[in-house]
This record gives structure tokens, C-alpha cells and sequence, in this order.
């Protein structure tokens, strides 16, 4: 079930990006320059992960979706600014942020995961996460 979100999530987080730009063979063939892919790109290991265990790290990250996991606690995944980096982090305290905010984090390194040929970082203790404008 999990899996199934993420996958959902990086569909509609990369699908916006890449319409905008014309495919390979598109560019490639001179008569197709307004040809589009049938369906969306879905990267795969296009994360990398950040730090290292154990390693204080802080990004400006973009929310791309909030999950509740049970007994207050809500699972944030979140994307860094500028690149496809993923990042995970849980929390008991309601920060009322919501997907497409944008927030500085500052945390240590948990664990680096891959779930769905995707490379994600685990932080842990990210006290006082700062809201960007």
C-alpha cells in the first residue's frame, strides 16, 4: 500500500515536469517536434541520498505528501529544492503544513532507504522546521 503511494506520488511530482519537455525521439526526428511520450516518466534512482548516518544536514525541501501513521504521528515525505532528492521524516506535533509548502529542515541522518527504486534519506530530530516564503 505504501509502495503504491509513493509510485502515485512520484508520477504526479515528475509527469508535470517532463509534458512541459519534448521526448528524445521527438527532438531527434525532424518532422515530430510536437510529439509527447503516451505516458508519464517515472525516474528510477533519480534520489540520491544525503549525508551520511549520523551526519546533521540542512535542506530546503518542498512537502510532496503527509501521511498519517497512526497514534498522532505523521509521516512527511518531501523533496529538496533543486534536485529529485527525497527525503522521510516523522512527527507527533501537527506543524499545519501542507503538500507544496516549502521548509527548511534541519536534522540528523536515520538511515538511507529504497523503497520502489527510489533512493530515500531518513532524518530523525528535526526540531523547529522553519516555514520558507
Amino acid at each position: 500500500m505504501a509502495a503504491f503511494a509513493l509510485r502515485r506520488v512520484l508520477v504526479r511530482t515528475f509527469a508535470q515536469q517532463n509534458a512541459d519537455a519534448p521526448t528524445a525521439r521527438a527532438t531527434a526526428s525532424g518532422g515530430g517536434a510536437n510529439r509527447r511520450s503516451a505516458r508519464p516518466f517515472v525516474p528510477s534512482l533519480a534520489s540520491e541520498w544525503i549525508g551520511e548516518p549520523a551526519e546533521h544536514v540542512r535542506v530546503p525541501v518542498e512537502i510532496v505528501a503527509i501521511t498519517d501513521i497512526g497514534h498522532r504521528i505523521q509521516r512527511y515525505l518531501v523533496r529538496q529544492i533543486g534536485t529529485h532528492n527525497l527525503l522521510e521524516w516523522s512527527s507527533a506535533r501537527r506543524y499545519g503544513f501542507r503538500v507544496g509548502d516549502r521548509v527548511k529542515l534541519s536534522g540528523l541522518v536515520q538511515a538511507h532507504i529504497r523503497r520502489d527504486d527510489v533512493c530515500i534519506t531518513t532524518l530523525h530530530e528535526c526540531f523547529n522546521p522553519l516555514r520558507m516564503t
